[in-house]
């Protein structure tokens, strides 16, 4: 059995074992080890984030260097080949050539443009072959260092021509980097350039063709980086032209949508891409490095922080756990005292000679805590001899209505005696008036008695003004019954009178109380002929109905603020102006209330 008790107390849960089990100082202790736990681990995820970020950033800008140098060499590249078949363009030969319009003009000059290819191939040892095409004679005259039947000129030129791309935005000079030519043993660079006359420059008369091995990409994958990255040359639409994996030339990069303008770089799926645009042709260098290889050289520093932050919060953990376990000793001391004041031995004080500054005044604090206690003792004592008192004059004061009630009564029956009806009707209603206001103390009547308690203080109005105010009341028999705050009805009867009818021309006028189901409510409206108000003040009095504002009324907020207590802020009251003229005040009350009897608020609210 004790093995089983025992057994319950370890299966406590750490809540149940922090309010119940553990005291202040053990307490502090778990609350020190895990703040400076926290600490630490939010100073080696900031301080390693901000690491990592710090060599990422520099790694990406080394890279996105090296990517501009490479995009530069490239730009040299092709305006080298740019330069050569633009002066090849230029040679007389090739110009007289082009310009041929018989046989004779072109076996003449096939030999001086044979020549001139032929120097240009020594110059450019990279290239392939030259060629020119006559276009009105549809002849072309082909020179290289590769046999015409081994590059399949004849055959691909034309199709290669037609998907060829243009070099820039500007300019006539076309490039295709494809493996059509050479039996698709090999990817290489061709160059179209129109032959236009340098004296009328409107037509092409010929077309150069230049094909050549470039092996830039090729020679900056050969040189050594600390990066796993791949390098890509692409169009400006996206289409990869080359790379080192040959079987990707032609497919479009998955995130071509994503580069623009002339550089940048961008994460995508775990690679940092970063581009640049060829100078002014329409190509992109891009190049896509492994996230994980950058971060690669930063790890020996990240264990080393992780091993210095460790040692750090160890010996923080053991000087914290030896300051608490001193801070604590005097108040153990004071919780064993407070333990005999919870056995309700209240003389209880604590003696400080043998504590430290900081026990003396925790020490002092409880004593003069005790003797506060006291004390306030005493004054509760007092206060409840003074409330029973209280409640006794106000026992007392509810024998006084009555004698109000009897009074006026007596007023009436000795006017009606004497023949003076219009007294006698007065305080028969002044006192019927004062019965539904005091209402046996209640809060809450129904509809017929608050109807009553109108009709009452009208009786009273009309004697006093000459009978300048009409009633009408549009309820059925059936909601006579229903509930409402007492005094609900009649503040809002009086302010019709006095600031709607009496102030009119004529001073005379019309209240009309309804009532109607909206929905889950219930609505009733007094309604008034008198002069009415602006669509301002109204919205004035809307706004700042529920804030007791003395503009609104005294009056009007107290209904508005004891419907919202009662039922909820969607209740209480709203005016609008009448369609001819006057004032309807909607007091909106809810449904459910009405339904449910055993909900009252009978008695004081």
């Amino acid at each position: 059995m004790c093995r089983h008790a025992a057994a319950g107390r370890n299966r406590m849960s750490f809540k149940e074992k922090w309010e119940k089990s553990w005291n202040f100082e053990k307490k502090m202790n778990v609350v020190i080890v895990w703040t400076i736990a926290a600490i630490t681990i939010a100073a080696i995820v900031v301080s390693t984030f901000s690491f990592v970020m710090s060599i990422t950033k520099q790694n990406s800008q080394y890279v996105t260097d090296q990517l501009t140098i490479m995009a530069q060499d490239c730009a040299n590249n092709l305006e080298q080949y740019k330069s050569l078949i633009t002066a090849c363009s230029m040679d007389s030969h090739v110009q007289e050539y082009c310009e041929s319009t018989s046989m004779e003009g072109l076996y003449g000059e096939m030999g001086n443009v044979y020549n001139s290819f032929l120097n240009m191939l020594y110059m450019q040892y990279n290239a392939n072959f030259i060629a020119v095409i006559n276009t009105g004679m549809n002849n072309y005259l082909y020179n290289g260092n590769v046999n015409i039947n081994e590059s399949f000129f004849e055959k691909f030129c034309e199709e290669d021509y037609k998907k060829s791309m243009t070099a820039k935005t500007k300019g006539a000079l076309k490039v295709s980097f494809s493996n059509r030519y050479h039996n698709s043993r090999k990817y290489t660079l061709t160059l179209y350039f129109p032959v236009y006359s340098v004296t009328k420059m409107v037509n092409s008369r010929g077309l150069l063709v230049v094909n050549l091995d470039d092996d830039l990409l090729k020679r900056f994958h050969q040189k050594e980086s600390p990066y796993s990255s791949n390098l890509y040359l692409t169009d400006v639409e996206g289409n990869i032209v080359s790379t080192q994996d040959e079987s990707q030339i032609g497919n479009r990069i998955a995130f071509a949508e994503q580069i623009t303008g002339d550089q940048g770089r961008f994460w995508h799926g775990g690679m940092l891409i970063s581009y640049q645009r060829v100078g002014g042709w329409n190509f992109y260098m891009i190049n896509e490095v492994e996230a994980l290889s950058l971060y690669r050289g930063c790890f020996g520093t990240i264990l080393i922080l992780l091993a210095v932050m460790l040692v750090v919060t160890g010996t923080a953990l053991a000087l914290a756990r030896n300051m608490t376990k001193k801070l604590f000793s005097p108040i153990n001391k004071i919780v064993s005292n407070m333990n005999d004041v919870s056995r309700g031995n209240l003389r209880t004080r604590i003696h400080v000679e043998d504590m430290d500054s900081d026990g003396r005044k925790l020490a002092d604090g409880f004593n003069i805590m005790m003797d506060e206690i006291d004390v306030l003792m005493e004054q509760v004592k007092e206060e409840q001899r003074q409330f029973d008192k209280m409640h006794l004059y106000a026992l007392q004061s509810q024998i006084q209505p009555h004698f109000l009630y009897n009074t006026l009564e007596c007023i009436h029956w000795q006017a009606l005696s004497e023949g003076n009806k219009e007294i006698s009707t007065m305080v028969k209603a002044m006192a019927q008036y004062y019965r539904i206001c005091l209402s046996e103390g209640k809060d809450i009547i129904t509809l017929e008695t608050e109807l009553a308690h109108v009709r009452n203080y009208l009786i009273i109005q009309n004697m006093r003004y000459d009978n300048i105010i009409a009633f009408t009341v549009k309820v059925p028999e059936e909601y006579f019954s229903i509930r409402i705050p007492k005094l609900t009805l009649q503040p809002l009867v009086e302010n019709s009178i006095y600031h709607g009818i009496r102030v009119k021309e004529g001073k005379k006028g019309t209240i009309e109380i309804a009532i109607r189901e909206a929905q889950e409510d219930i609505c009733l409206t007094v309604k008034d002929d008198g002069v009415g108000m602006v669509k301002e003040q109204l919205a004035v009095i809307n706004q700042n109905i529920s804030n007791h504002n003395w503009d609104v009324g005294y009056g009007i907020s107290n209904i508005n603020k004891r419907i919202e207590l009662m039922f909820g802020e969607e209740y209480g009251l709203t005016f609008r102006a009448n369609e001819e003229s006057g004032i309807c005040v909607e007091i909106r009350l809810p449904k459910e209330w009405q339904e449910e009897p055993d909900r009252g608020y009978e008695g004081e609210v």
